[in-house]
């Protein structure tokens, strides 16, 4: 008889196989009841010896009685006669083993269960890997050569995880799996139980379903059919009367709150006992029972937390729903979201366009207060819900496009630009126009105060910028703007060079390069001009000297949206004025000989000092001093001067004059003469016989002025002024619109060469991205290609178009 002391010290038999099967039993029965005890080196060796003896056996009996005996040499070497007869005897006697097992497990139940099936699993696996190892000459060879031959057959190590799976797992997993179930049950009830017991079962089905077990066996199969499935079904039904249980004894939002605990433990756990594999049908299935199949319900919490901006619940619920997907769970929050956003924009614009400030622009401040409201409005919305939308809804890109969407809405259609979309990008450019100009009551209302601050600048134009990204017509904005920074340049009102070259660069993530390059260039003539100053004084020399302070300012006309007025020529200056003309005009054609100077009398400023003879106190002593336009400069002089086409040189209160004497005598057109004379009249600086501005009035220079301030501008821009600059900007936009539609036709039809109308209007919106063009406006762009013979009508039909090279 063999013993365990023999394995260790013996040496072991060979050329009888059964004597060597008698053997290798004793090591495999010791090696069964206590793999962790592991073997001692003497004794691996000599059952390694053992098989390999076998293998090489000469003579061996089977249970049918018959002898094999190997004659071929070769055959001996590879242990390919009796490696059968080996495979054999190893699954007879692993499977006695497996059945010893099973009746051992009967007189267990529930957690005992678990232990001992744990127990055992892990000591069988242990076993089983030292087998293997010690059949290694078997698997090399005789296995081998039969999988050479496409039989099925598995190596020792599948063999015994797959004796333990058919001759023992499967007569006990009924029972197993109801032990995990109750142990769960306990866990979810709040009790205290071990489920690392759960993770070692089902790590053992994982291993059952190898694919190196058994014949046509899937990775997987045991784990998904016999465990997986089964507590899915089980977790289902748990959670089922959970939810029904909840929403009868509490409300959607307690609701939500437990659900989100529970989803938040069973993830936990699900991560420490199922196989990676299984996360996400087993998420899905919990998100199914406790989310989706309420989901009606949770929708419908939505508006009320949103009109009440309660935060922590709508980022509850979105977390909720997002693990129901993109369609299925965040798609009816989004449109949710959408329609109060745009809701939202269009109440708060209504309320400004409602108030009486905008009503009456008169009290309010005109065109600039209703552009800071306007603005001030849409920033209050689109800030409230972008926060909104970090906050409770993580920054989700689907949310973040539906933000933008209503936005886009709620800018370009509202009370306030019923009608004309393109009133939101005017708006806007004042509004920019205003927080970029100083010295203003509107600009201080709109922040400018604030705004002398480099960091609340910087605040306030990132905000402007982000509300031009919506709109539609942005064309409108570049162009309103491009006038307005050159008044602000011409007249030197910018806040600041650092705000307005902040704006640019800020513009450049936002408009074309052509654009911003106009921009760019335009600060680049401000500060060639200083220099030319400078170097036209020091020119001078002895020879003249300048009767004034003077600055000139030389703009490039392709980079400045300013036109030379067409009564140049006949303006006449005043004496002193044309006298620094002339003479700054030889200087600049030594310079630029091969350029011309178009002198922009109505964007010119002057600072004028009067004194007038009843005046008392400091406006006696130091007068008062106007800014005044070249304009009003001219006229104004008229009254100063010892002689000219009026009456009453010879008097203390100086000369009057009438309205055609002043166009006489200054070259002005009547038009811009009588504006300049209303505003005199206005403020009281001069005085109108008849109380009028027409051609009987005689005007002379009000002995009696005063003011409470010793400065003061008739300079600004007056109010018919503005709108028909308006006006005219909107014409050139018309014309840049034309232009761009055309170009953008000839583009598409270059590339098509043939394309029917509905197509070619359908790719020349979707191309031109500056402005929405209009339909109406791409059928008159067509037509007048045709005219141009661009394009052509097809023979065949008047839809389709030709490109003519």
């Amino acid at each position: 008889m063999v013993t365990a002391r023999v394995l260790s010290s013996g040496i072991p038999p060979s050329g009888d196989a059964d004597k060597i099967w008698e053997y290798l039993v004793v090591g495999l029965d010791l090696i069964l009841a206590d793999s962790n005890e592991g073997l001692e080196y003497k004794m691996y060796m000599n059952l390694y010896t053992a098989v390999y003896n076998f293998c090489t056996s000469i003579k061996s009996s089977m249970d049918d009685g018959a002898f094999y005996n190997s004659m071929d040499p070769s055959s001996v070497v590879h242990g390919t006669v009796y490696g059968r007869d080996l495979y054999m005897r190893l699954n007879k006697h692993i499977t006695n083993y497996m059945k010893t097992i099973a009746e051992r497990s009967a007189t267990h139940k529930g957690d005992d269960l678990l232990g001992f099936y744990n127990r055992e699993w892990n000591k069988y696996g242990d076993s089983a890997k030292l087998i293997h190892n010690i059949f290694s000459y078997l698997n090399r060879h005789w296995i081998q050569r039969e999988h050479d031959e496409g039989n099925s057959v598995s190596d020792v190590n599948s063999l015994m995880l797959q004796l333990w799976r058919d001759k023992f797992f499967m007569s006990i997993r009924g029972t197993l799996l109801e032990a995990v179930f109750n142990l769960m049950k306990r866990v979810r009830d709040g009790q205290v139980a071990d489920i690392n017991m759960v993770k070692s079962v089902a790590d053992s089905f994982v291993a059952l379903g190898s694919d190196d077990i058994g014949s046509g066996s899937k990775k997987m199969e045991v784990y998904d059919k016999y465990f997986l499935h089964p507590f899915i079904e089980a977790t289902v039904q748990y959670y089922s009367a959970e939810s029904e249980r909840l929403l009868q004894e509490s409300t959607i939002r307690e609701y939500m709150n437990r659900v989100a605990e529970r989803i938040k433990e069973e993830d936990e756990r699900a991560e420490l006992y199922l196989h990676e594999s299984s996360l996400r049908e087993f998420r899905q299935a919990l998100d199914k029972v406790l989310i989706s199949k309420q989901k009606a319900n949770l929708i419908s919490e939505f508006q009320p937390m949103l009109t009440a901006l309660e935060r922590d619940d709508l980022q509850l619920l979105f977390t909720l729903l997002r693990r129901l997907g993109e369609s299925a769970g965040l798609a009816p929050l989004r449109d949710i979201f959408t329609t109060h956003v745009k809701a939202a924009g269009l109440e708060a614009v209504k309320q400004v366009s409602d108030s009486k400030a905008v009503a009456e622009p008169a009290a309010g401040g005109g065109q600039a207060n209703e552009a800071r409201m306007f603005v001030s409005a849409l920033l209050g919305v689109y800030e409230l819900y972008a926060g909104l939308l970090q906050e409770a809804f993580s920054g989700d890109p689907g949310f973040s496009k539906s933000l933008d969407y209503a936005c886009r809405e709620f800018v370009n259609t509202n009370a306030m630009c019923q009608g004309a979309t393109s009133k939101a990008s005017m708006l806007l450019a004042t509004y920019c126009d205003m927080i970029l100009k100083k010295g203003s009551t509107a600009t201080r209302a709109a922040g400018a105060e604030e705004a002398s601050d480099e960091e609340n600048l910087e605040k306030c134009l990132t905000q402007a910028v982000c509300i031009m990204r919506y709109l539609k017509d942005q064309d409108v904005f570049q162009k309103f703007y491009w006038k307005f920074m050159a008044r602000r340049l011409v007249n030197e009102q910018s806040v600041s060079e650092h705000g307005e070259e902040t704006m640019i660069s800020k513009l450049k993530e936002v408009c074309s390069v052509d654009f911003t390059s106009k921009l760019t260039r335009m600060f680049t003539d401000v500060t060639v001009g200083r220099e030319m100053t400078e170097e036209f004084r020091e020119s001078l020399g002895g020879d003249y000297k300048l009767p004034f302070d003077f600055e000139m300012k030389v703009l490039h006309t392709v980079s400045w949206p300013l036109t030379a007025p067409p009564d140049t020529a006949a303006l006449q200056l005043p004496a002193a004025l044309g006298g620094v003309v002339d003479q700054y005009n030889q200087f600049y054609q030594k310079k630029r000989d091969k350029r011309k100077l178009n002198w922009l009398w109505q964007h010119s400023k002057a600072d004028i000092k009067m004194f007038f003879p009843k005046a008392k106190g400091a406006s006696a002593k130091v007068g008062y001093q106007f800014q005044v336009t070249t304009y009003q400069l001219a006229i104004l002089l008229l009254f100063n001067a010892a002689d000219g086409p009026g009456t009453g040189y010879g008097s203390s209160l100086g000369p009057s004059l009438t309205m055609p004497q002043i166009v006489d005598a200054t070259g002005i057109e009547e038009d811009v003469v009588r504006g300049e004379l209303e505003i005199f009249v206005k403020a009281r600086l001069v005085n109108s016989s008849n109380g009028k501005v027409d051609a009987t009035s005689v005007f002379s220079l009000n002995p009696d002025y005063k003011a409470k301030r010793l400065r003061l501008n008739l300079a600004g821009l007056k109010k018919p002024e503005q709108k028909r600059e308006a006006a005219e900007t909107m014409k050139a936009v018309d014309v840049d619109r034309s232009a761009n539609i055309q170009a953008a036709i000839v583009r598409i039809m270059k590339a098509r060469k043939k394309l029917g109308h509905r197509q070619l209007v359908e790719d020349t919106i979707r191309q031109i991205k500056l402005f929405q063009a209009q339909i109406d406006d791409i059928k008159k762009a067509i037509d007048q290609l045709i005219e141009r013979e661009y394009i052509e009508r097809s023979e065949e039909s008047r839809d389709i178009y030709n490109y003519l090279a």
